[in-house]
């Protein structure tokens, strides 16, 4: 249970994504559909599951330049964002892989990586350093 307390948000949200991509049809909402709207969803979710890790590590007092930050923070939402495309391709019809929406995954994942980056040494304290009282 520890492992879920630590990464819980993680793993529910990377259970969620699962669970939307597999789905036999994905509903559609009339006031949102435009031209590249399921590529935006695609780079949304996969900006917040990278955002969501990135946290977690970094209030685990992992830095952005260890090898564990950019292996879970940045190359795992891009690696389940393929597994997932193959997945659609060749588990459930009538759900279709593609390259480009695993695109917009990498690139949702990348853009959150690196605004992780800048934004949470800024804003975030690692767990066990509290304030001080000098």
């Amino acid at each position: 249970m520890r492992v879920f307390r630590i990464y819980g948000m993680s793993i529910v949200l990377s259970l969620v994504i699962l669970y939307l991509s597999i789905l036999r049809s994905v509903p559609e909402i009339p006031e949102i559909q435009f031209l590249g709207a399921d590529k935006l969803a695609h780079a949304l979710m996969y900006f917040a599951l990278s955002a969501v890790v990135c946290y977690e590590l970094y209030r685990q007092r992992y830095d952005f330049s260890d090898r564990k930050m950019r292996l879970w923070g940045l190359i795992y939402p891009i690696a389940y964002g393929g597994l997932i495309e193959l997945l659609q391709e060749y588990c459930f019809p009538p759900r279709t892989g593609d390259w480009f929406d695993w695109l917009a995954d990498a690139v949702g994942a990348v853009t959150a990586y690196f605004l992780a980056k800048k934004l949470l040494p800024k804003y975030v304290k690692p767990e066990g350093q509290g304030i001080s009282c000098r």
